[in-house]
């Protein structure tokens, strides 16, 4: 309910102005606040107030009640023979915490399989992609000379490659603690090694990755040569089929784990959607939910409130929300301790949409408590005065002293030994009933509040 705080009006002296004697008829007696002046040697008694600046304070006094920052109440997605409810009401809880589950024996049961059908499909695509890889990396590799004036037919390889790609070069040396027909290869890029004896009688390990070299012409004759292989050998006849074939590969298998994987995420959601979770950090309420009891979908099982941040509510009848602002300082007392008891609060949000209450207009407000107390509870009713507007320094009157005639506004101001009207302008009325004086009246100035006849 609005309302208004009263304050005592300050600086109200009382004087004895001489007024001419054709206004002053006989003794007359002016009672004001409790005091009777009289009129002595042709004088009557004037009730003057000299304007003095200060705090110029609008209000605007609400009723609200205590919320939680946040509030819900949680309902199981999909219907089933609740299993577990993991909380009691008290209790507090955090973010993402399973608070109930209805049962999953089946979809448990069915997760399992799906998640073996996802190994097994992953362990065939990737057989199926190493393959392909490997045959791309393998077929028709050739042994380039480092130089094109070799006598010596180029060596021949053999084996499957199961490495990196990259070059291998193959140095060809006399070996220098063999026999006079015995060589061995110093072999670098893909791998470092040597020396490594050239076999007669079999190939010869080219690395550790599945290929190995044969020299068909004496060793003699490859002395000092030096030979490189790509791998892959981009220049080979079969180099694009490969290619075509090992990129189909790979999409097929992204293709075929992203439908058993999506069955799997499936079943998973499903899970997840038998649980109840902790949306927020907060105090359970209420528990609804029995174990052996049947969940239904959209029916509340759990509530939930936010641990911290209590705010207030309240609904501001729509002449009063023009006055508030969010970030505008709020006094609250509540019942539960008594006007004594203050706690300091400021506005947050104002709805942009009306709430009507008993037919009623009104706009809802919350305000949040500047310090979290521990004696302030959810539910409290709450008395608000919400400051819209304090200044400092301001020059304001009582509003009944203002005179209007002719569209202009008037204040009678003490000169010499009578009074004048003086024009003023005007601004806000204060919640004490005083009216801002804009222009036309100056500190130390005396006003007439009321005069004797």
């Amino acid at each position: 309910m609005l309302g208004c705080q009263d304050t005592p009006m300050k600086f109200l002296t009382f004087q004895v102005i001489k007024k001419p004697l054709i206004y002053v008829v006989g003794a007359v007696i002016v009672v004001v606040g409790g005091i009777s002046l009289l009129n002595r040697g042709g004088t009557s008694a004037v009730e003057t107030m000299v304007v003095q600046p200060g705090p110029f304070v609008r209000e605007v006094s609400v009723s609200g009640k205590v919320v939680a920052a946040q509030d819900v109440d949680l309902a199981f997605s999909e219907t089933g023979r609740v299993a577990s409810v993991r909380v009691k009401v008290g209790d507090r809880v955090s973010t993402g915490q399973v608070l109930a589950t209805v049962a999953i024996d089946t979809l448990t049961a069915d997760l399992r399989a799906a998640q073996d059908d996802l190994a097994e499909v992953q362990k065939e695509q990737d057989t199926l992609v190493q393959s392909a890889y490997r045959t791309l990396l393998s077929d028709e590799l050739a042994v380039v000379p480092e130089v094109s004036d070799y006598t010596a037919r180029p060596p021949t390889l053999t084996g499957l490659y199961n490495g990196p790609e990259g070059t291998y070069t193959i140095r060809v040396e006399h070996g220098v603690h063999l026999s006079d027909d015995d060589h061995e290869l110093q072999i670098s890029g893909i791998e470092k090694r040597g020396p490594v004896e050239v076999l007669r009688d079999e190939p010869t390990p080219l690395g550790t990755h599945g290929l190995f070299v044969s020299f068909p012409d004496s060793l003699n004759s490859y002395d000092g040569t030096t030979w490189d292989v790509a791998i892959p050998n981009p220049k080979s006849s079969s180099y694009r089929s490969n290619y075509s074939v090992y990129q189909e590969a790979l999409r097929m298998r992204d293709k075929v784990l992203a439908t058993a994987q999506a069955k799997v995420r499936g079943i998973q959601t499903d899970i997840a959607e038998r649980s109840l979770r902790a949306p927020f950090s907060g105090i359970v309420t209420a528990i609804d939910a029995k174990v052996g009891g049947i969940a239904l979908t959209n029916e509340s099982a759990i509530s939930l409130i936010s641990a911290g941040n209590l705010q207030i509510e309240s609904f501001v009848p729509e002449v009063n929300v023009p006055l508030l602002a969010v970030h505008a300082p709020a006094t609250i007392t509540l019942d539960a301790y008594g006007p004594a008891v203050p706690f300091m609060a400021s506005v947050i949000s104002i709805d942009p949409a009306e709430t009507v209450r008993d037919g009623v207009s009104t706009y809802r407000a919350i305000l949040q408590f500047s310090i979290q107390d521990a004696r302030i509870k959810p539910g409290m009713t709450a008395n608000i005065v919400i400051t819209t507007d304090r200044r400092e320094n301001i020059i304001s009157i009582p509003q009944g002293l203002i005179r209007e005639h002719d569209g202009k506004k008037f204040v009678e101001v003490q000169q010499g030994e009578g009074a004048v009207e003086r024009e003023v302008a005007t601004g806000n009325v204060s919640s004490a009933g005083s009216i801002e004086i804009i222009s036309g009246l100056t500190a130390g100035e005396t006003i007439i509040l009321t005069k004797g006849s």
